[in-house]
């Protein structure tokens, strides 16, 4: 807080008159904060020392929420999707007006309360015009900055208290439920309702901004995952099928290929977006097939497949959203660890980071990280 100060009296006898100053007053909200991500884990436990909540299908963002009442929403492309989606931009259910920085994810609901990420790709496509037949909610899972201080040292369980005491009851910003150390429950109950994956956090753990934290880990309940649209092959009948990638290793890769959309709407953006990021050469390692259009790593699939085959690529994926709103150097393959098994011989559970830090230019490939 800013405040009024004098000098010393060694300084007033010195110089005879007190010299008043102000100090800056700092910013109520930082300017941008780097969103920590998850590392895979191979399936679901039980250990008290966890939170475990629902991994929500959407877009990852932070919503920077001025004491004032302005809304800026960080997307993980750091760009700004307020205008995207001022249904989210709009209320701020924040009580008593407090400045907040929250951390979720934006998604389409079903009728039943369940992600729909096929209506949350029609929203990208068309954006805030379809906002009244596909509104968006935030859904909040933790708070990175509140009153004017920064909350990312504190632990985990004392973040949540504090989102639960920040967010006043709304449709739009809402903070879903989470439970400790009951994961293989979750898993289960999850599962039975279509869900994708849980989200499992150490309950004393800080927030790791911009790295995969060890102590963030993501259980996936289906074979879904996100790549990036390598290219287009447009077929004779009709239609077009996506060339899928990963990074394997640091090098863009061949992942498979799925059938394009096949919504009028959804098909003109990406044909639209797809025309700003054509290339001549194929960006991709592996099977390069002809006639195709070849694109810069900006858009992303992500899709529902029944496994992979040997070299790695995905078998029978079917399409469940193109998006622009997922960072392309994120789509890594990576094989999940286990889970902290360890922790029940005494042995803090620490598994390495398999995801490379997502420095450089945009679209440029990912480093190792150190």
């Amino acid at each position: 807080m800013a405040g009024r100060a004098t000098l010393s009296r060694a300084a007033l006898a010195a110089f005879g008159e007190p010299l008043p100053f102000r100090s800056p007053t700092p910013p109520q909200l930082p300017g941008y904060i780097p969103i920590e991500t998850s590392v895979p884990c191979a399936g679901p436990f039980d250990d008290h020392e966890w939170l475990f909540s629902v991994d929500w299908d959407g877009a990852r963002a932070l919503l920077f929420l001025d004491p004032g009442g302005a809304v800026r929403i960080q997307g993980e492309m750091h760009g700004d999707l307020a205008r995207r989606f001022p249904d989210v931009a709009g209320p701020a259910a924040i009580r008593d007006g407090r400045g907040a920085v929250l951390d979720g994810v934006i998604a389409v609901l079903d009728r039943e309360g369940r992600p729909d990420l096929a209506g949350f790709g029609r929203r990208l496509a068309a954006g805030p015009v379809i906002a009244g037949e596909l509104p968006a909610v935030y859904l909040c899972s933790d708070v990175l900055h509140l009153d004017g201080r920064s909350t990312l040292r504190w632990p985990l369980d004392r973040r949540l208290d504090a989102l639960s005491d920040l967010i006043a009851r709304s449709d739009v910003i809402q903070a879903p439920d989470h439970v400790r150390g009951r994961g293989e429950a979750l898993a289960a109950a999850a599962a039975g309702r279509g869900l994708a994956a849980l989200l499992a956090r150490r309950a004393d753990a800080p927030y790791r901004t911009g790295v995969a934290s060890p102590d963030r880990l993501r259980i996936a309940l289906s074979n879904q995952t996100t790549c990036v649209i390598a290219g287009i092959v447009s077929r004779r009948r009709g239609g077009a099928r996506l060339i899928l990638a990963e990074h394997v290793a640091g090098r863009l890769t061949f992942a498979g290929h799925v059938d394009g959309p096949g919504d009028r709407l959804v098909d003109g953006w990406l044909a639209q977006r797809a025309s700003d990021l054509t290339i001549d050469e194929a960006p991709l390692d592996g099977v390069q097939p002809v006639n195709a259009t070849w694109l810069r790593p900006a858009l992303t699939a992500t899709v529902r497949h029944h496994g992979r085959s040997a070299g790695g690529a995905l078998l029978r994926p079917t399409l469940l959203a193109v998006r622009d709103d997922v960072d392309p150097r994120w789509c890594v393959q990576r094989a999940a660890v286990a889970g902290p098994m360890e922790l029940r011989a005494g042995t803090r559970f620490s598994p390495t980071l398999l995801m490379p830090l997502p420095f450089g230019e945009a679209g440029a490939l990912p480093q190792a990280s150190r």
